[in-house]
Formats: C-alpha cells, structure tokens, sequence
C-alpha cells in the first residue's frame, strides 16, 4: 500500500508538472506578439448586477475608457434590493452608450444569472457580447485584447483567468482553487485543437462570444438549469462545433471575487458541485479523484513519515524517496502557475490546503444537495 501510495503521488507531481509547462507554453505562443485587430463592429458588455452597488461604478466607469469606442454598456438590475438601479441610472444620464434593464421576476427553470444573461442577449445589439460581472474592473485594452485573441485563433468564444483581488491571506489561498484546471486537470494546448467538451472551461468574469455564435446555440435557453452557466456554457459551443478557447486575462482585467471567506466559500462550493458531470459514473470518478486530492493534500507529511520510517527500515526508501520527488514537482509546478495567473509567492505555498478545500467544498456541497438544502447564493436558493 505505501509504494502505491507514494507511486500515485510521484505521477501526479509528474503529470503536473507536464501538464502545466505545456500550458505555459501555449498560453505563452497565443498571447505573446499579439497583432491588435482593426475591427469597428459594434461590442456590447452585457453585466448581470445584482445587489452590487459596491462595485457597479468602477466596473462600468473602467469600461467607458476602453480603446474600442464601438461599444454598448448594457447593465441587468436584476430585482436588486440596493441602490445598484439608481447608480447605473445616473452614470446612463451621463452616458449614451450605457443601457440599464430592468430584469423580469425570474422564470420557472431558469436559473437566476442565466436569465439575465439571456435578457441582456436579448436586448443586445452588438456582433460581439462579452459577458462580465460587476465585481470586474477592466484595462482600456480588455476588449481590443479579447477581440485580438478571438481573430488570432480562429475562435467563436474566450474567456480566461482575470488578476485576482483578495483582501487577505485566507481568501486568496481559497481563490486559488482556479489553480487546479491549469496545474492539474485541463490540457489547454489539446483542448484548443480537439475542442473535448469535459475540458471546456470558461469563467463569468471575462466571456466573449461572437453574436452570431450565442443565436445557433439559440441563446441560453438549453443550458438554462445548469449550476455553472460559464463552464456549461464553453461544453455547449464545444458540443456544436464553435472553437471555444481559454486564455490568460490578467492584463485584460482584474476582479475581486469575494470580500470574505464564508462568502468565497458558498460560492465556490456551488461552482465545483455545479461543473461535475453527474450519474453513477461520474460520481465514482469524482470518488476516485476526491480520494486522490485527499493524498495530495496530505502528501508533505506522508514523505515527512516515510522518512522517518526509512531511517529504520529499507522498505521504506521507495515510498520516500516517491512521495518526496512527487510532492516537490506538484507543489513547486503549484506555486509557478500562482505566480503566472498573479497570485502572491505566500498564497502559492499553500498547495496542499487549497487542494484540501477543493475536497471539502466538494463534500459539503455534495451533503447539502443529497439533503435537499441546495446552495443559497444572492438571496435564492439552488438545488
């Protein structure tokens, strides 16, 4: 059992560190020398606001200082119970180009961020929409960026990591969870050519898709009760044929996800639950992978105590030496691709405990959907 175990851990260090250096590499190739693209078709930002008169202002205000002029701002109250209509109101007074709407009460079977996204469709005029939320703030390059990457490859969609903003430690290392799809799970090089719909992956904070790409998926309409509208939404465009890609966006925007860890942490839990494939066979490879993040999280003491057993016993040599190489390559691989997508050099340290808090969101989330309970985000409750 222990060569097993330190043997499983030495090949996902492996694997990681493979699977990472072939992102970078790619991510590397895609953005680097990247031609601005002359285009003057008209972009519409579509935001889905709900109580989030904290961020509203900044979010719209970094978006009327983009270098594509060609663009519409169109805000959704949706049934906000703060002052997020009457901010948005008073900058549209002042702005042509921004557009508030006013959301319809939620409909049976939507889910509530998909029904707003497809009103803002609907009310949209542009031949390309990016999707953001309203804890984003943009560089004046955000959308001539996205467009660029979009032409570049050949692309229908994109989305990608935004610069995360995290007022402590703690939030910062939850946030760091995204770290698991580059570092562990998704090969992006391969996912652009062979577009598998399991790999597709996408984040709300950044998602351009052309027009005309949203209309021959029929807009929203049948991924509508999905947990995870951006991920479903990126295994749709890939299920139909349109290239979707993922990409670094941390010179494109920045976001502040969450103010604290209890709110970081509901979030999330509903996101990871929401993004596993379900029926019998999914639920056992989620097993298995729960119980292969469960050794990687402990791994750094397994090798502190086959170590210590190898002073005494020879048998134990392999599961230290094993466990010790596997941990070096997975956690040194972690804290390069914190660094990459412009986490701190602390919040890359501390591989093993975001690893461990994918396990327990995972778990607690999995408790309160078998319980009934669901998640409660923004007021509602998903089940």
């Amino acid at each position: 059992m222990n060569v097993l175990l330190s043997t499983i851990i030495l090949i996902v260090g492996l694997w990681s560190y493979l699977l990472y250096t072939s992102n970078r590499r790619y991510f590397n190739r895609i953005t680097e020398g990247l031609q601005a693209f002359d285009c003057e078709a008209l972009v519409t930002v579509a935001i889905p606001a709900r109580n989030e008169e904290l961020h509203i202002q900044e979010c719209v205000q970094s978006l009327l200082k983009q270098k594509h002029r060609n663009l519409e701002i169109l805000v959704l109250d949706d049934n906000s119970t703060d002052a997020t209509a009457s901010l948005v109101l008073a900058m549209q007074q002042k702005d042509s180009r921004i557009r508030l709407i006013s959301g319809k009460p939620l409909e049976e079977g939507w889910r509530g961020k998909l029904f707003a996204m497809q009103q803002l469709y609907e009310a949209s005029k542009g031949s390309y929409i990016l999707f953001s939320d309203a804890d984003t703030r943009h560089t004046p390059d955000s959308i001539s960026y996205g467009l660029a990457l979009l032409d570049s490859q050949k692309g229908a969609m994109i989305s990608g990591y935004p610069k995360q903003i995290a007022r402590n430690l703690s939030i910062e290392v939850l946030v760091s969870v995204m770290l698991f799809n580059p570092a562990l799970f998704v090969p992006f090089r391969f996912q652009a050519a062979l577009q598998w719909p399991l790999f597709s992956m996408a984040i709300g904070q950044y998602l351009l898709i052309k027009r005309e790409t949203l209309a021959s998926l029929g807009g929203f309409e049948s991924i509508k009760g999905q947990i995870c509208d951006d991920v479903a939404l990126a295994r749709l465009c890939a299920k139909r044929g349109h290239r979707q890609l993922f990409a670094p966006m941390q010179r494109a925007l920045q976001c502040e996800m969450f103010t604290s860890f209890s709110q970081g942490w509901k979030s999330l839990e509903r996101s990871i639950n929401g993004v596993v494939k379900q029926g019998l066979l999914g639920f056992l490879l989620i097993l298995l992978i729960v119980f292969v993040l469960l050794l990687l999280s402990f791994a750094p003491i397994l090798g502190v105590v086959y170590g210590v057993l190898a002073c005494s016993d020879q048998a134990f040599l392999y599961p230290f030496l094993g466990s010790t190489v596997g941990c070096l390559l997975l956690f040194t691989t972690w804290k390069r691709c914190a660094t990459y997508f412009g986490f701190s050099s602390q919040a890359g340290r501390f591989g093993p405990v975001t690893i461990l808090l994918v396990v327990l969101m995972y778990l607690n989330g999995l408790v309160l959907r078998l319980s009934g309970k669901g998640f409660i985000w923004k007021g509602r409750i998903i089940s």
